[in-house]
């Protein structure tokens, strides 16, 4: 198992996107921000191209209080997530027009968690089955080891992440008719992504999968 906490974002964003392209030292009006957030979009100032794929940073002079909690990220429909401004280091997700849930992970942990996720979504050569029996899981796997990330409910419960030498993949519930599978399906949604066609090439060796 992987820790959370030892993953270096700065190392993985330089590997997975390559050195900065961009001719600037940090990104604007980030002073009244929590410091693992301020560094963030400092790094991703320093990029021409996007880090996300999926959610979106808030620029920093849109991030506003809301329901107690100050918004600095969104995905395109309602989800939220916020920190606490009396204590920046706790994250909770939410709905626009929901309640807030505290992630049981710190600021710090909480981008790396999603710059993962957002990797497997935001690479060069990906591929992903939306139904794959678990019993096939494990070959999958082979080359990543799992990561200890927080349980979110972000797409939904359930989502594991796993990691290896430029390859990223992750598994969560089946999706059927909009909605996750319960357990007993026996059935897994996958997403794989990596930052070269070598590393992801053996996923293509694997007979009785159709990779798109």
């Amino acid at each position: 198992m992987i820790d959370l906490s030892s993953i270096d974002l700065v190392q993985f964003v330089t590997k997975w996107y390559g050195a900065p392209d961009q001719a600037t030292n940090s990104a604007t009006d980030c002073s009244h921000l929590p410091a693992p957030l301020h560094a963030w979009y400092d790094l991703a100032a320093k990029y021409s191209a996007p880090l996300m794929g999926v959610k979106r940073f808030l620029a920093p002079s849109e991030i506003n209080l809301r329901n107690g909690k100050m918004v600095f990220l969104a995905d395109p429909s309602d989800a939220i997530w916020g920190f606490d401004a009396n204590d920046p280091m706790s994250v909770y997700e939410g709905r626009l027009y929901g309640d807030w849930v505290k992630v049981p992970e710190s600021l710090q942990d909480f981008l790396v968690h999603n710059t993962l996720g957002e990797a497997v979504y935001n690479a060069p050569y990906a591929t992903s089955c939306d139904s794959l029996e678990n019993a096939r899981i494990a070959e999958i796997l082979a080359p990543m080891e799992e990561v200890s990330i927080g349980a979110w409910n972000w797409p939904d419960s359930g989502h594991r992440l796993f990691m290896g030498s430029g390859i990223v993949a992750e598994v969560g519930p089946a999706i059927s008719d909009g909605g996750p599978l319960e357990d007993a399906s026996g059935h897994s949604e996958v997403q794989v992504g990596a930052i070269t066609p070598e590393a992801i090439a053996y996923l293509y060796d694997m007979p009785g999968i159709d990779w798109p």
